[in-house]
């Protein structure tokens, strides 16, 4: 069975089907569930829960790029570069600001 996809000829970009959507969807719902139990259940040292949930958290990034926001080789649109660079600045911006506001609580909390 050969893969169909619906495309906008005005743009070039994909649309999803309702497969493609369940699948993203499941996948998903799985990573989030993985990382939950990894963290929950505490099963790896401090430095290997940062690692894993990182990588999951790249993981959970293209799952998303790929399945909702139809990022793929077979639009022409640069409209899927643009996406995907603003997801990586939007990721970046979140990540960096976190870990600056708890590194930031951490010092002025432990001032003795």
């Amino acid at each position: 069975m050969s893969k169909k996809h619906l495309y906008d000829h005005d743009t070039g970009s994909a649309y999803g089907t309702y497969k493609t959507y369940i699948t993203g969807f499941l996948l998903s719902v799985i990573i989030t569930i993985i990382a939950f139990c990894i963290v929950g259940f505490k099963t790896f040292p401090p430095i290997g829960l940062y690692i894993s949930v990182s990588i999951l958290a790249f993981i959970q990034l293209y799952v998303q790029l790929v399945f909702f926001l139809h990022l793929s080789t077979d639009s022409k649109a640069r409209w899927n570069l643009i996406s995907f660079v603003f997801a990586v600045i939007v990721v970046l911006i979140l990540v960096i600001g976190t870990l600056w506001i708890m590194f930031n609580l951490y010092s002025m909390m432990m001032v003795m």
